[in-house]
């Protein structure tokens, strides 16, 4: 429900990450495009005897709200007896008093959303989620959790000796920035020479300090970004939103073999498991200054936390090629 077409933003990425991995696994046909270009790329392969071709159907929710068209066209899925598997992203609808509505837009939006949000999951014959956090706030009973989706062929840059400190992260308050910027500003007193560099897409605040860069960049530019860094910093404010979120940027950062340092939820130890792949912290600036300055003091333990990263990255069971056989093995049980 997303368009894949254009990869300006993580969802679409990770979609257009799993549809390839889909296509090592499986025959595979895509529907994209935004509302309009799906609808009509849906009715022209409906016309053309799509699900006589198909054995399952799979999508992956919108966090705004379902088209009318999606609705109907996977109602007639199950009505064709075709197995319908809908992963369900996100959540933050029900956490307005972190995710305050702006504009009239989004209060419809929302409305429409907790409208279809029951159709979607009685259509789904497999409801698929990000971390079970999700799946108890959404009502997904019985969710299969998939593998995080690690990539592999990303270069493994290694431990830095500079004092950079990186995070990609939104330059405010609800996704830690605030944090983050106090927690450098103590880490400093001990490393004056500590530097912060933000990569996101979002303006940079005005009257940010010198030590402070902020990088515009995408996936395709991460690597040079996070070339030069120490360590990388998830700093994801502990609220009972961010518990049960997983930080699905941690899927991508830990390929690149970058000892990372991130707040300890519910949902992140659960994506890691027990690999110790990232070194957990409490959402404090106190916690996360004492973290970081380990890593940077200590060079055993950041080369031991970026093996354990790649390491993670690397393992069978946490790559895209696992996330797409898991979405078959529920849906057909089976590969092409």
């Amino acid at each position: 429900m997303y368009d894949a077409t254009r990869l300006d933003a993580a969802p679409r990425v990770r979609i257009a990450l799993l549809g390839a991995a889909l296509e090592q696994v499986a025959d595979v046909e895509h529907l994209q495009g935004g509302r309009a270009g799906r609808m009509i790329a849906g009715v022209r392969w409906w016309a053309r005897g799509g699900f006589g071709r198909v054995e399952a159907i799979y999508v992956e929710t919108s966090t705004v709200v379902a088209s009318p068209f999606d609705l109907v066209f996977l109602a007639w899925s199950r009505l064709r007896r075709r197995p319908v598997g809908i992963y369900f992203r996100d959540a933050y609808q029900l956490h307005r008093d972190l995710f305050p509505i702006q504009r009239r837009r989004q209060l419809l939006a929302d409305v429409a959303w907790r409208a279809t949000l029951p159709i979607l999951r009685r259509v789904a014959t497999t409801r698929f989620a990000p971390s079970a956090g999700l799946a108890d706030v959404l009502g997904l009973r019985d969710a299969v959790l998939l593998p995080p989706g690690t990539d592999p062929s990303l270069p493994d840059l290694g431990v830095s000796r500079s004092n950079l400190i990186a995070a990609v992260v939104a330059p405010t308050r609800a996704a830690g920035f605030d944090i983050l910027r106090a927690a450098l500003e103590l880490v400093r007193r001990e490393v004056p020479d500590a530097r912060l560099r933000v990569i996101t897409s979002a303006p940079a605040p005005k009257g940010l300090p010198e030590w402070i860069e902020v990088a515009a960049g995408d996936r395709s530019m991460l690597a040079t970004l996070l070339g030069e860094a120490r360590l990388i910093v998830i700093p994801v404010p502990l609220t009972r939103y961010g518990q049960l979120a997983v930080p699905v940027r941690l899927a991508d950062l830990v390929a690149f073999g970058k000892p990372i340092v991130a707040t300890d939820s519910a949902a992140t130890r659960a994506f890691l498991r027990e690999s110790e792949a990232a070194l957990l912290s409490d959402d404090t600036a106190e916690a996360l200054a004492s973290t970081i300055g380990r890593v940077l003091r200590d060079d055993v333990l950041a080369a031991a936390a970026a093996a354990r990263a790649r390491a993670f990255a690397e393992a069978p069971g946490s790559t895209w090629r696992n996330r797409a056989e898991t979405v078959i093995e529920h849906l057909v049980g089976h590969a092409a």
